[in-house]
């Protein structure tokens, strides 16, 4: 029924037998269905461009104040830069779940964690890039009380959305989802497990499963909450996700806006250096490794450009003192 329904409106063809996503989505997108389908492609492309620049915006006053190279060059590569430009043609959720991700983070800056866990509802829409992050910032839970009250506020507020959707969706939903869409996505995709299993057969999903374990255990190591844990938990849910394609490295500007805001706290000149090199790795490196993948018909091994963002900025922030400035303000936070 889906696949002659998603032909007869005229969208693409799926190349699934199901619904790729979980009933809230659907949910959640249905008020688009009242305009003709090309108005409905305008409004989620111009929606998701200002919600992204928006919050990009946030981020760079944020993090790095009055720096106008560092604010022209990730401005620049928002909407120049391959995965970005991918994101928008294709209508992909990354310029929204990169907003999502960004307004959640100031927010929990501002210590208003009610008002955090309401962007954080978009997670639910591909959680697959965001399991780590929300990881990391549960991991925030151990020693901040704003990220306690943000944890059980997105838990309450998800679990209602998740209970209502399942509830009106139809019964056997789950099992046809279950049977299709996970053997289907994670067969290949730009991801590490892809990649090694490429490389070294079989096995190398394993291993890639334990490096991603490692980058888990790394990722640890940061203060709880602090600028440089979120930094490193946000790369990883990009660089270790299960299923993900080059545009959704579009959430990789969260933790690049992040880390050069710490860098920059120690030197200008080092915060400066790595905001260009991340924008300049977006705006070139990315482009290349999908000429690449265009060749070869495979994009797998474009997960080279999130890998090497989280190396980069676990290595750049490993010597972060403990008690440098958390990511929650100082400032005595709001209930809300």
């Amino acid at each position: 029924k889906y696949y002659g329904f998603a032909v007869e409106v005229g969208t693409k063809t799926p190349d699934a037998l199901v619904y790729d996503y979980m009933p809230w989505v659907a949910f959640a997108v249905a008020p688009l269905a009242m305009v003709p389908l090309e108005v409905a492609g305008w409004i989620w492309m111009i929606a998701s461009m200002v919600c992204a620049a928006l919050v990009l915006r946030g981020l760079l006053r944020a993090f790095v104040p009055a720096r106008p190279v560092m604010h022209a060059a990730f401005g620049l590569t928002l909407f120049l830069a391959q995965p970005s430009f991918h994101a928008i043609v294709l209508g992909q959720w990354s310029l929204l779940l990169m907003s999502a991700v960004g307004a959640t983070v100031l927010a929990l800056r501002a210590g208003r964690p009610l008002l955090a866990a309401v962007p954080s509802l978009l997670f639910l829409a591909k959680p697959q890039l965001v399991v780590f992050t929300a990881l990391g910032l549960a991991y925030g839970a151990l020693r901040g009380s704003v990220f306690r009250r943000y944890v059980i506020f997105a838990l309450v507020l998800a679990g209602v959305v998740v209970v209502i959707a399942w509830l009106a969706a139809p019964p056997d939903w789950f099992p046809a989802w279950l049977d299709d869409i996970p053997p289907r996505r994670t067969i290949r995709s730009a991801v590490l497990p892809s990649a090694l299993n490429q490389l070294i057969g079989p096995s190398g999903r394993y291993v890639a499963y334990a490096l991603i374990a490692l980058g888990a255990v790394i990722a640890a190591r940061f203060r709880p909450g602090s600028d440089a844990s979120l930094a490193a938990w946000v790369s990883l849910s990009n660089a270790g996700a299960i299923y993900s394609w080059s545009y959704d490295q579009v959430l990789l500007f969260v933790p690049a806006v992040i880390t050069a805001g710490i860098l920059t706290r120690r030197s200008e000149r080092v915060g400066r250096r790595f905001a260009l090199a991340a924008a300049g790795t977006l705006l070139i490196v990315s482009p290349v490794f999908y000429g690449i993948a265009v060749l070869r018909h495979d994009e797998t091994f474009s997960v080279l450009v999130p890998l090497g963002f989280f190396v980069a900025i676990v290595l750049l922030l490993w010597r972060e003192p403990a008690g440098q400035t958390a990511t929650v303000a100082h400032a005595e936070p709001a209930a809300a």
